[in-house]
């Protein structure tokens, strides 16, 4: 169990700053101190001599990260910094500080890292190891942590652009045990690449994916703060003539809706995080993540009318991936596209969206689903960029998946309406600029899309000519109800469900309410509700009595 901290170890390291201005470090220094020494020395695991200059060094980084300032503050002279090289050395193999100039073998500046001052200032247990002691193998994350925080302090002008790329270089030497800082030194980058490459990964572990979160004009002006070499470093990036996209390091974004160019890694650089530092990176920009495995689709019994079983059978047939690659040859032979599109319609809870669930298991397919209404809030101001990363995304996942992915659009009412007038509102131009890019996406896609919506008596023309297949789903006949409520709700008699499916003109969605709320009052109740208990949830479900019960009864 971790030991909380009872006393103010900023205050102790203030206090013994202020009693050591111009003491020479004498004995009557250390007798004034003593209260503090008492407390913070074991707290930091130090001598006395060695919790002194620690607490110079902590207070007096803030203005000058120098052990001249330090001497000088103690009244003392720069050269007696040499009497004491043994305990600061102490403090750099504790990693209490950071030795920015150890290439050159020298004790003079030296840097404080942002992990140590969060321990200190939120006066948290500190843990050092004591001498003699191996000291723990360093994390590469908890590094590039610390580099982003540096970061932070150069952008914030608390550092001085020079400070900061001494830090890089020390960062980059003092950690050659870790393969990618070898593979750094190999690579012979100069130090803005480094910085740049370094952001590149903190991006992709802090964001949680390798989507080009890095935004290169934003990243190199947080480096250079002349506009003049940041315009010239941003457009070596973009016309890749550094080192990082000629050794295959970085990538970069090349649509031309983009005002800003974003970066990302490689999948080389991705598998080398993974196999080296055990970090999962995936090369699709996390849409890993974003894809629904077939063996995560719970199987699941669809009842259809003879016209849509028939209809969704011929879609799943072909695409079996045997004949999805000889029906794609065949096409590209005689011109033709290649890609499969359908559009599933009909009421809500008619089963549009669970089909196209079904197909993909059935096919061995993943899905890639994206919910429009869920979405769309998000796209005004970056609209085009957005819809056009879907399909950059879904291109992604093709060339990683085994077999070719689905992408569904779900609830697509949105973006294949009727086009609007142009310059009627900013809303309506960005809608059609949404419509555009996806039309022009359409007429080149070479995958499987499936889109589902409520209202496509509204759709646009051009998107009804993109469509190969269109199933209409309309509500369960009394005969599939009758199913739906015995698959739902396996207890019911045959006379029961009939009797449901012919008093309650309901879709499988609102059957499948019905059958949750019954699941429900099983557990909290530990009984089986009544069927004359069932009749009274059906009656509940809709808004009103009257779109709820069948007419004539």
């Amino acid at each position: 169990m971790e030991t909380k901290v009872t006393f103010k170890a900023i205050d102790c390291i203030e206090n013994i700053y202020n009693l050591s201005k111009g003491s020479h470090l004498s004995a009557s220094f250390f007798e004034a101190a003593r209260s503090d020494l008492a407390l913070l020395s074991p707290y930091l695991k130090l001598t006395d001599i060695e919790t002194v200059l620690f607490a110079n060094a902590f207070v007096t980084w803030f203005s000058d990260s120098s052990f001249t300032k330090v001497f000088e503050h103690f009244g003392m002279t720069s050269f007696q910094v040499l009497k004491y090289r043994e305990s600061i050395d102490v403090l750099y193999q504790r990693n209490l500080l950071m030795n920015k100039e150890s290439r050159k073998k020298q004790i003079t500046s030296y840097e404080l890292s942002q992990s140590i001052i969060n321990i200190i200032s939120k006066n948290e247990p500190l843990k050092i190891h004591k001498k003699g002691e191996s000291v723990a193998e360093k994390n590469f994350v908890d590094l590039l942590e610390e580099f982003d925080a540096m970061s932070d302090q150069l952008d914030s002008n608390i550092i001085h652009a020079f400070d900061f790329q001494e830090y890089i270089l020390t960062l980059c030497d003092e950690n050659l045990e870790m393969p990618i800082f070898r593979e750094i030194k190999n690579y012979q980058l100069d130090t803005f690449e480094t910085y740049f490459f370094l952001e590149a990964i903190w991006d992709a572990i802090n964001v949680g994916d390798n989507d080009f979160n890095t935004n290169i004009q934003s990243t190199v002006n947080d480096y250079y703060r002349k506009k003049s070499h940041a315009l010239t470093y941003i457009k070596k990036i973009v016309n890749k003539e550094t080192k990082l996209t000629k050794l295959g390091l970085i990538e970069i974004s090349n649509e031309n809706f983009m005002s800003k160019p974003h970066a990302k890694l490689t999948p080389k650089v991705a598998g080398f995080l993974q196999e080296h530092h055990d970090l999962l990176i995936d090369n699709v920009s996390g849409t890993h993540s974003k894809l629904l495995k077939p063996k995560d689709i719970q199987q699941k019994k669809l009842f259809f009318s003879e016209v849509e079983n028939t209809q969704l059978s011929q879609i799943s047939h072909i695409l079996e991936e045997k004949k999805f690659i000889e029906m794609q040859i065949r096409l590209q032979e005689k011109s033709m596209p290649v890609g499969i599109t359908a559009i599933f319609h009909g009421v809500p809870g008619t089963g549009k969206t669970e089909s196209v669930y079904q197909i993909a298991k059935e096919t061995g397919r993943s899905i890639f689903k994206v919910d429009i209404s869920e979405t769309k809030s998000m796209w005004f101001g970056e609209s085009q960029k957005l819809v056009k990363k879907i399909f950059t995304q879904y291109e992604e996942m093709k060339r990683s998946e085994e077999l070719c992915p689905i992408l569904l659009f779900n609830e697509a009412d949105a973006i294949i309406g009727k086009r609007k007038s142009a310059g009627s509102s900013n809303v309506a131009d960005t809608e059609n600029a949404i419509q555009n890019i996806i039309l022009e996406e359409m007429e080149k896609f070479e995958g499987i899309l499936f889109a589902t919506t409520n209202l496509v008596e509204n759709m646009d023309a051009a998107f009804e000519r993109r469509f190969l297949f269109k199933v209409k789903f309309a509500q369960p006949s009394e005969e599939n109800a009758a199913k739906i409520w015995r698959e739902k709700l396996p207890f019911l008699t045959e006379k029961e469900s009939l009797k449901l499916a012919e008093n309650y003109n309901f879709s499988g969605g609102e059957m499948e309410n019905i059958a949750r709320k019954v699941t429900m009052h099983e557990l909290l109740q530990e009984d089986q509700l009544t069927f004359k208990s069932i009749e009274k949830l059906c009656s509940q479900e809709k808004w009103s009595s009257k779109t709820g019960n069948k007419i004539g009864f």
